[in-house]
């Protein structure tokens, strides 16, 4: 208990201890908030194109719980220490004026498949981010856009798992990690 309190201790030491970012923490705020920016088009995108109705409600709802959410966070932290937004999220077309499109570029597989993948590079950009600074406010603002994606990408595997654009993911029982008798001998053979 004594270890973790002494972390603890100094973790909350910096936590907003200057109003300045460093060069990483500037780069890293930076680059997630237009990530996020990106991120309202290309929901946008899939919103209009998308045929499946559940698709187009799970991605309207990712947009507002997960893209609006961690650009607000990152917006914060710039204006918080006197730097310019270069983006506003008034820019941005609410979901809910989004037309539907009729286009043969992209399908419905297409779009949640994509979205898994892109829920797992938002998480490893929350994750370099948080590591690249040390006031702890960051780093915590960071961890939450980090378990806000880790839900999404969960989510998105389950919707594309039940509408038959992925399979499951294997799994490997106890049994076939056991090696072969054919194995042993060879390992044993093998072995000084």
């Amino acid at each position: 208990m004594k270890n973790t309190a002494y972390a603890e201790e100094r973790y909350r030491k910096h936590y907003a201890d200057r109003d300045s970012l460093s060069s990483s923490e500037f780069t890293v705020v930076m680059e997630g908030l237009l990530r996020e920016y990106v991120c309202m088009g290309q929901c946008n995108m899939y919103i209009a194109v998308a045929k499946d109705s559940e698709i187009k409600q799970a991605i309207k709802t990712y947009l507002m719980d997960v893209c609006n959410q961690n650009f607000m966070s990152m917006k914060k932290i710039l204006q918080d220490g006197g730097y310019d937004v270069p983006v506003s999220e008034q820019n941005a077309t609410s979901p809910d004026k989004v037309h539907d499109v009729q286009i043969n570029a992209i399908d419905d597989q297409m779009i949640v498949v994509g979205q898994w993948f892109a829920a797992r590079s938002f998480m490893q950009l929350w994750d370099m981010g948080a590591i690249n600074s040390q006031r702890t406010d960051i780093r915590d603002a960071f961890i939450q856009n980090f378990h806000r994606a880790n839900r999404w990408h969960v989510a998105f595997h389950d919707l594309a798992v039940s509408k038959g654009h992925l399979q499951k993911l294997p799994e490997i029982s106890p049994t076939m990690t056991k090696m072969s008798k054919a194995g042993q001998k060879l390992k044993e053979s093998l072995t000084p």
